[in-house]
């Protein structure tokens, strides 16, 4: 299994979003729309190009991330002994982090901003029948982002293969402060694998809600063909009733 397909499910099982791929570097914003493609969500383009302003605005949620995977195993150790947590000083430490499945997930974030559509159910409705400026129709496969969460200075580190492992060494006051989600890349970082996801610090996009525009009385996710609705009325489908591992959008969304 991929990188990225890995993540992404290790995220949404973990931490009940969509991983924003790749986290950090890619530019995502509420409105934008696009499918699942290789196992992580895929933008193509955003609400605004058929005329319907998503009106992003901030929202009041206090969200923060905080995830070891199961059977993960932390070592900590400062001026070469074994400690259970790290102290605010300028100790040399390293912290030693292993996964003994075939994948691993280790995560920590400080509060992330999250911004927000205020009106799901209206840009659903206005999307139903919309077309583009080259008069392109709305297609009822596509799925929209609703939420759009924003780590600034994460701790991030994943694998899809077995029994990786990662070392992290600098003094204990900055690995004191990853731990707590507020990551500096002063920290030195090392990998076992090479298929692997390792970020500390940096700010952008780390997690996605999504929802879908289906027609009135037909929600779920095989009651429609992923083109254009018979329907009268659009309405939002979100991604709280999706399956819990997707399966990859058809192709011909992405024409």
């Amino acid at each position: 299994m991929s990188l990225a397909r890995s993540y992404n499910r290790l995220f949404k099982r973990s931490l009940l979003h969509y991983a924003a791929w790749s986290p950090l570097t890619d530019a995502y914003e509420v409105g934008d729309y696009g499918g699942f493609r290789r196992g992580v969500f895929q933008k193509l383009g955003n609400v605004r190009e058929f005329g319907v302003d998503p009106k992003p605005r901030p929202s009041g949620a206090t969200v923060r991330f905080s995830f070891t995977s199961t059977g993960a195993v932390v070592v900590r150790t400062a001026a070469g002994a074994t400690v259970d947590t790290f102290a605010a000083d300028a100790t040399q430490a390293k912290l030693d982090l292993s996964f003994q499945g075939n994948e691993g997930f280790f995560i920590r974030t400080k509060d992330l901003t999250v911004m927000e559509m205020p009106s799901v159910d209206a840009v659903a409705r206005q999307l139903f029948r919309k077309r583009d400026d080259s008069g392109r129709k709305w297609r009822l496969g596509w799925r929209v982002v609703r939420k759009v969460y924003v780590a600034d200075d994460p701790a991030i580190f994943a694998s899809s293969e077995r029994q990786a492992s990662f070392s992290l060494t600098g003094n204990s006051a900055l690995l004191q402060q990853l731990e707590l989600g507020n990551a500096s890349a002063d920290v030195a970082v090392s990998s076992s694998q090479a298929s692997s996801l390792e970020i500390i610090g940096g700010k952008g996009p780390i997690a996605l809600d999504l929802f879908r525009v289906t027609t009135l009385g037909r929600a779920g996710l095989e009651s429609f063909a992923p083109g254009d609705g018979a329907g009268d009325e659009g309405e939002p489908e979100l991604d709280d009733d999706w399956d819990e591992d997707l399966e990859d959008d058809p192709d011909d969304l992405f024409a």
